[in-house]
């Protein structure tokens, strides 16, 4: 029996390497309508298109990605990413999913954010971290403020969805403010 890695843990979840196992987790996330509308993801996906995208994502040297997994029920819930990592520029494009709508506002996708910051600036040495998100998902940019992220600028236009064009947010935290807000949370402890 092979046993799990928990890469990197929070209180309610912990993040791990993606699996082969995963395949149903993604394939149905990929295929969800609510999901789908929340990510913009507009065609469909095969099980065959998702195996080959696992596969990517496990040979990638540019993208790092984890699947997010429930602590309490051992259940893979989503995925996150660092995607475009620039080495050079210590640069990377931030991407969460919680695959699942019943795992929705329960504060995962705020703890796998915090986590993947922290790894980002502590572990990865990385200087910015930056992320798109539609003007319309108030939730996701409450939960990225709350990590830090500020608004950078607004995409217009940027993607086309139910008959009309849609603005997105540029979003990104430095590596600067990360350590000037921890010191913060340490000074009111």
């Amino acid at each position: 029996m092979e046993k799990t890695v928990k890469f990197y843990e929070g209180e309610k979840i912990y993040l791990r390497p993606v699996e082969e196992s995963d395949l149903e987790l993604f394939y149905f996330g990929r295929n969800n309508p609510d999901v789908r509308e929340t990510l913009f993801l507009f065609f469909p996906m095969t099980y065959e298109q998702v195996k080959n995208d696992i596969q990517l994502i496990l040979n990638s040297k540019e993208n790092l990605t984890f699947t997010i997994v429930e602590k309490e029920s051992e259940i893979p819930i989503g995925q996150t990413s660092f995607v475009r990592i620039d080495y050079v520029s210590r640069m990377a494009t931030f991407f969460l999913a919680i695959w699942d709508p019943a795992y929705w506002s329960k504060g995962y996708g705020s703890e796998a954010t915090q986590l993947m910051v922290d790894y980002g600036f502590e572990i990865l040495n990385l200087n910015r971290i930056q992320l798109h998100v539609a003007l319309e998902n108030i939730n996701a940019i409450k939960a990225y403020e709350k990590c830090g992220f500020k608004i950078e600028g607004t995409l217009r236009e940027a993607m086309y969805h139910h008959n009309r064009y849609c603005d997105f947010h540029l979003m990104a935290i430095l590596r600067s403010e990360f350590y000037e807000m921890k010191q913060k949370k340490l000074s009111l402890e």
